[in-house]
């Protein structure tokens, strides 16, 4: 398969450098973490806490929101809400907050989560404390197996940038490599918007190739709370950061190597029909859904969830995929229209293979 033309010239991918291509590699990294890579991953999210110590121009929270004193569950209630995870199915336990690692019981909540049964245990995290390998060492130690480190810039300028905390992309590097030194897997969020998205690629080339990370989160930023009030900084037509997105993804199409997770957070089908077997999150069927407690303790359905936070344009009852699909974020809506949101004609072909990038021509097998 000849390599994009934008992706040899400006950035200069080659196909030795991926990670990924070790198929004894990949192996090793599936046994660790024992991930049924042809499955949707089955996710019990919890929100261990409302704290943290960044300040990103992005966040959903409303602002103060996540300083001292905000609600944090009891460990208990944590427990339970991953017990009913279990019971429902789940096998993915994603700790999140806030930030998750302001919590001194982090690792008991992750021992708590290995017993129950889940074969991973995902901390997601700005990496300021993992970058300390010791705090790594004993985070592992406890049963995370998988983190996700936020990154949301291929340098220090426009990640302190948006993150507001100078010196918190030298702190995420460290930890991506103190992770990875331990053998568990590194993912990485990436919340897109006006300030980042053209150097998507860049960013791609720089998380993959630089910091061999294993599997992403790539969230177009949901105007609500933090983000609203920046939202004239940093509002862009989704549609417009479509090209970056699928220049860099070109890289995953090349190598060969299956898709991990659905890694699209909060893009619709009709934006990116030949991608959907990498969309998370854009169905609304509520039955078998995944459960999600946010910081009060109060387990919810996310895509009940997801579908009042939701609204559709009159086109989309002319969709093939209607009403299967939840829409696209009111505030969206309301702030930007939906002129790029046009029905689907047919189901795309993508949507019955079991990776994006399986059965392609020129793909190792």
């Amino acid at each position: 398969m000849l390599m994009n033309p934008f992706l040899k010239k400006n950035i200069g991918y080659a196909l030795g450098k991926m990670p990924g291509l070790d198929r004894g590699l990949l192996s090793a990294r599936l046994a660790n973490i024992r991930w049924p890579v042809g499955l949707k991953a089955r996710v019990c999210e919890v929100t261990v806490n409302s704290a943290c110590n960044n300040k990103c121009l992005f966040c959903y929270s409303e602002p103060g929101s996540f300083g001292p004193g905000g609600p944090e569950p009891g460990l208990e209630e944590v427990f339970r809400a991953l017990y009913l995870g279990r019971r429902q199915g789940c096998w993915l336990a994603a700790v999140i907050g806030g930030e998750p690692t302001l919590r001194g019981d982090i690792d008991k909540i992750a021992s708590f989560a290995r017993k129950a049964g889940y074969s991973c245990v995902k901390l997601c995290t700005n990496g300021a404390k993992l970058a300390d390998p010791a705090y790594a060492a004993r985070m592992a130690a406890a049963g995370f197996n998988m983190f996700d480190i936020s990154l949301h810039g291929h340098n220090a300028a426009l990640h302190d940038r948006l993150v507001g905390v100078p010196g918190a992309f030298a702190l995420a590097v460290r930890a991506v490599k103190n992770i990875r030194r331990l053998g568990c897997e590194a993912g990485t969020n990436q919340v897109i918007n006006a300030l980042n998205y053209r150097r998507f690629p860049e960013f791609f080339d720089f998380a993959y190739n630089g910091l061999g990370m294993n599997y992403y989160n790539i969230i177009y930023g949901h105007y609500r709370g933090v983000m609203a009030a920046n939202k004239e900084l940093l509002k862009v037509r989704i549609s417009r950061t479509l090209p970056y997105i699928k220049k860099g993804l070109a890289a995953l199409e090349n190598s060969g190597v299956p898709a991990f997770s659905r890694m699209l957070v909060n893009f619709t089908p009709c934006l990116l029909p030949g991608y959907l077997n990498l969309l998370a999150d854009w169905e609304s069927d509520t039955a078998g859904a995944d459960p999600l407690m946010p910081a009060d303790g109060v387990t919810v359905n996310m895509a009940e969830m997801k579908n009042r936070q939701s609204a559709k344009t009159k086109r989309c009852a002319g969709c093939a995929l209607d009403p299967r699909c939840r829409g696209f974020d009111r505030e969206y809506l309301a702030l930007l229209g939906g002129a790029e949101f046009r029905p689907l004609a047919r189901v795309p072909v993508s949507f019955r293979a079991r990776t994006l990038f399986e059965d392609r021509p020129g793909n190792k097998k």
